[in-house]
């Protein structure tokens, strides 16, 4: 094989690589099901987020809780707020 087609070939796989979309893993295959938790219990919460594949790790804070901002793809990151939930993240 030519240099020339060597490199259109990894081009060209390149290109298909990113023509398709990676599946959503860890926390943030489960997005679309978090609107559904906001306003529930930290409890409740904690139990809906330990049920879904992917979320290994759980961390709960307030709106004036120190947290680091390393990115774990395996936590969801929840906020309550006068003992109800107002948002969860992953990461």
């Amino acid at each position: 094989m030519t240099r020339g087609a060597l490199m259109a070939a990894l081009l060209v796989g390149a290109v298909a690589a990113c023509a398709q979309p990676a599946a959503a893993a860890g926390c943030a295959a489960h997005e679309a099901s978090f609107p559904a938790l906001i306003g529930r219990s930290e409890a409740d919460v904690r139990t809906a987020l330990a049920a879904m594949p992917g979320i290994r790790a759980v961390r709960v804070g307030g709106p004036d809780t120190m947290m680091t901002q390393d990115f774990r793809e395996d936590r969801a990151t929840v906020l309550v707020v006068d003992g109800a939930v107002r948002r969860i993240t992953c990461g």
